[in-house]
């Protein structure tokens, strides 16, 4: 059973800020957040604030926190009973809860001497991942695309919001530096109107975009299905998605493609399994995404995404830029793939300094 729930809030610095259409940010803000049982297993979890997607505040998760690791002690390790009691406690509860569920789920893994991923799935052992250009300008456009080529990655995402022009520009000066046959898709960050995003999906169709992520506001679902209807690309939903009933409506309404899941989002991996296997039933493409979050989380996401066959894409490059690394092994990238050390748990190990 759960002997405690401890956290370390992280301020961490980033080597350039990020930007998209709902605001930018130039350091990281979180909590690493520690379960201990009773019989001496240690499980590690990470929480996010991203007050203009989730609504999480460092206020509001450190409150949450602080309410769970008093209710929680005693109980069962159980990801299904706490992520219940969580939700009943606290229901606004996300970036916390999926610091603590995952942690569960690091717990988990070592109890079985197994990695996370073999005890999710273990459909595959590594899968390609996007990197992000921001909501530049060409110059800085063209040195990201650039910097990420180098890096042998082999999909890119890019950021638009800025008005049909400038993001056509942005667009066009990725493909041209990336050339016609590396993938690359758009996320407005609901950045645009849905007749806005067909006008501009009709000129995106020459540049070969594989998707358009979340164009209209999240609770827009007629607007989303109106792009979905007319815009000639696929729509992939993302801040419309928060739980399994979210996945529900949009997929039953016929409103997008496919759909983004990020645990921060969702409350951790064990909304996330039931996310994926609705949208596995409705034969929709899963992307598992990110925030800006250390290598911590970001091996959590990768766990599940190595997990399931309807997971198709995958967004986990939110640690690039934290200049501060708090694992000595973790998710790694390499020629254009990730893959997660075969370590019992989530697959990541802290430096000393931080467990």
């Amino acid at each position: 059973m759960i002997e405690s729930i401890s956290y370390a809030k992280l301020e961490l610095p980033m080597s350039k800020p990020f930007r998209i259409s709902a605001g930018s940010t130039n350091s990281y803000e979180g909590f690493l957040v520690k379960v201990v049982t009773d019989d001496g297993f240690t499980g590690y979890g990470e929480a996010t604030a991203k007050p203009f997607t989730t609504g999480d505040t460092l206020g509001s998760i450190e409150h949450e926190l602080n309410a769970f690791s008093k209710a929680f002690k005693g109980k069962e390790e159980s990801p299904e009973l706490i992520n219940e009691l969580a939700v009943n406690t606290m229901k606004a509860s996300k970036a916390s809860r999926n610091a603590i569920d995952s942690a569960l789920w690091d717990i988990i893994g070592k109890r079985a001497g197994m990695n996370a991923r073999r005890l999710l799935g273990n459909y595959r052992e590594k899968i390609i991942t996007s990197y992000t250009v921001d909501l530049a300008p060409p110059a800085q456009a063209r040195f990201q695309a650039r910097e990420h080529l180098d890096r042998g990655v082999k999909v890119i995402k890019i950021k638009l919001g800025s008005g049909i022009h400038e993001d056509m520009e942005r667009v066009q000066t990725v493909r041209d530096v990336v050339g016609d046959d590396l993938m690359i898709y758009v996320d407005f960050n609901q950045g645009y109107t849905a007749r806005k995003t067909v006008e501009i999906a009709g000129k995106l169709e020459k540049l070969n975009v594989e998707f358009l992520e979340q164009p209209v506001p999240m609770r827009d679902l007629r607007g989303l299905k109106f792009v979905r209807e007319h815009a000639g690309i696929p729509v992939f939903a993302d801040e419309a998605i928060f739980n399994t009933d979210d996945v529900v409506n949009v997929l039953q309404s016929e409103s997008a493609d496919g759909i983004n899941i990020k645990l921060t989002k969702s409350g951790g991996i064990t909304e996330a399994m039931k996310m994926i296997s609705v949208a596995e039933a409705y034969r929709a493409p899963v992307m598992i995404g990110c925030m800006i979050e250390t290598r911590v989380a970001s091996s959590t996401a990768l766990a599940v995404a190595l997990s399931r066959p309807g997971v198709k894409y995958t967004d986990l490059d939110g640690y690039v830029d934290i200049t501060t690394d708090l694992a000595e092994e973790a998710i790694t990238f390499e020629s254009g793939y990730l893959t997660l050390p075969d370590l019992p748990g989530i697959g990541f190990r802290l430096k000393a300094e931080y467990s």
